[in-house]
């Protein structure tokens, strides 16, 4: 999994899903491929908003950032961090505690390398529904709001000698869902979220260059 999520849901199954409404129901569209290199929009849940789905950039800048998008990930590529960075990078240790928020996806990209050639796969869940995975976001000077993906190590059912990378989204389950949002959570009981990831099973397909 590195740069690309997928999100093929229709707008009636993403509320339906998550039993609340697009906040921007017009500019949503599914995309089988959402490529987080060139600047795209994530659907997400945010601490702030929790009754509605809203939408983000992919790719977290400085909380009131003023610069371009483009620029700063030139310098630093944000998509993606660990629980490793999250509580200590000034991107995220501030975002951790007062910006939580769900990132919407019926799926995520992982690589192999097989016969010396990278090949790509396609991970859903096995009854292919939208998910939420764990993610932190900033706000913008102009009130816009961009978010990353907080990573796990990847689970036993999708581990495999051939991955290219080691790590997966964070699934938070719904059953986590109203914790994970809630300012009131102790960063505690966050902690342990991260510490522990769901287990869930998925389906791996290959994707066909």
């Amino acid at each position: 999994m590195n740069y690309k999520l997928s999100n093929t849901a229709s707008k009636t199954l993403l509320e339906l899903t998550f039993s609340i409404p697009l906040k921007y129901p017009n500019i949503y569209k599914p995309r089988m491929v959402i490529d987080g290199k060139k600047e795209q929009s994530v659907s997400i849940i945010t601490t702030d908003e929790p009754t509605v789905i809203s939408e983000g950039i992919w790719g977290i800048l400085p909380q009131n950032f003023e610069g371009d998008w483009e620029s700063f990930q030139e310098k630093k590529i944000t998509l993606h961090t660990d629980k490793k960075d999250i509580y200590k990078s000034v991107l995220y240790k501030e975002a951790i505690s007062k910006r939580r928020c769900l990132i919407l996806v019926t799926g995520f990209y992982m690589y192999h390398i097989i016969n010396n050639k990278v090949h790509t796969f396609l991970v859903e869940k096995e009854k292919l529904t939208p998910f939420s995975v764990a993610g932190i976001y900033n706000v913008l000077d102009d009130g816009f709001k961009t978010c990353t993906v907080i990573n796990t190590e990847i689970n036993d059912l999708l581990s495999s000698e051939k991955n290219l990378y080691e790590y997966m989204p964070l699934e938070i389950p719904p059953l986590f869902k109203n914790k994970w949002l809630d300012m009131e959570t102790p960063i505690e009981d966050i902690e342990r979220i991260i510490e522990k990831p769901y287990l869930t099973k998925f389906k791996v397909q290959k994707i066909t260059s």
